[in-house]
């Protein structure tokens, strides 16, 4: 293997596993995963609450992450009487994905948002519009989505999540990965990741956490990780779209406290762009919903029912 991935593949290592990692993988009671048609093909799926409950969201996972993501928050909303669904996009881990490039196009992505709110709709009989969350990248699959005239949500919730591509210190590990898989397979990559780890003597997730990380990390399609990179280098700002698509909208922006992704200060000026309430959540990091699930759908439920 040449240097250049050994330079490039610590910087991939952030986002192929310390982004995104759930506190567990043990199917919650009350949560179910299964896969929906969207766009042609089919997409994974989590849920919980969706037939009963008064509200509901949908739930946009990041890059290099999955449904997973939210694993922990599903319950705790459906016992506050919030049902929600989280799903893997498009290439991502347990969906369909596609070797053409141009099949991952951000307004592609958005529209699949609307698709996976027309089948729960249909499969719970639920007219009303849901919450929509976006995390991460998922927060510009959200944006694209509102601003596209794809979705008209109950309220729009951008959760450590830019206004476009990514700047800061993560920008430079994109350029790595798509080196990095430009050379070499998902499994090479891996393997490179797991030697560095172990070298760096690098705290490590219980077992089996381990294992679905790796599981995930081999399922998600190399096509798919190199066209998102690319999105996050060269997306423009949604801002001034978003702002007149979601006149009247309800918008939030939330961040963790230690979030490392988009500059927290680009996060608020975004949120005052957008008129919108600037939430930060103390103790926690790029990904709340997995740092702290219950701290989370506290603020995410206190943020809808404002």
């Amino acid at each position: 293997m040449g240097q250049g991935c050994q330079r490039g593949c610590p910087r991939v290592l952030g986002y192929g596993r310390r982004v995104s990692t759930p506190p567990f993988v043990d199917l919650p009671e009350g949560v179910v995963v299964e896969r929906w048609p969207v766009r042609g093909t089919h997409r994974a799926v989590m849920h919980a609450g969706l037939d009963s409950a008064s509200a509901w969201a949908v739930l946009v996972p990041g890059f290099t992450g999955s449904k997973e993501d939210f694993i922990a928050v599903l319950p705790l909303l459906a016992r506050a009487g919030m049902g929600a669904v989280a799903f893997d996009q498009l290439g991502q881990f347990e969906s369909d994905g596609s070797d053409d490039a141009d099949d991952y196009g951000l307004a592609l992505l958005a529209a699949d948002v609307a698709e996976v709110i027309a089948v729960a709709g249909d499969r719970f009989g639920r007219s009303d519009a849901p919450h929509l969350l976006g995390h991460s990248f998922g927060g510009l699959v959200a944006q694209e989505a509102v601003a596209g005239g794809h979705v008209r949500p109950s309220s729009l919730l951008l959760l450590c999540t830019g206004p476009g591509a990514l700047h800061g210190p993560r920008s430079a590990d994109l350029p790595a990965l798509v080196a990095a898989l430009d050379q070499h397979d998902l499994a090479t990559i891996w393997q490179i990741m797991h030697d560095m780890e172990e070298a760096e003597d690098a705290v490590r997730p219980a077992p089996d956490v381990m294992a679905f990380l790796e599981r995930r990390w081999h399922a998600n399609h190399p096509a798919q990780l190199r066209a998102l990179a690319v999105i996050l280098m060269t997306q423009p700002d949604l801002t001034a779209r978003v702002a007149t698509a979601a006149d009247g909208l309800p918008v939030t922006v939330m961040w963790g406290e230690g979030d490392d992704a988009w500059p927290i200060a680009a996060q608020s000026a975004m949120a005052a762009a957008l008129g919108a309430p600037a939430i930060e959540l103390p103790g926690v990091g790029h990904s709340p919903n997995a740092d702290d699930p219950a701290l989370t759908a506290d603020a995410l439920l206190r943020a809808w029912r404002s």
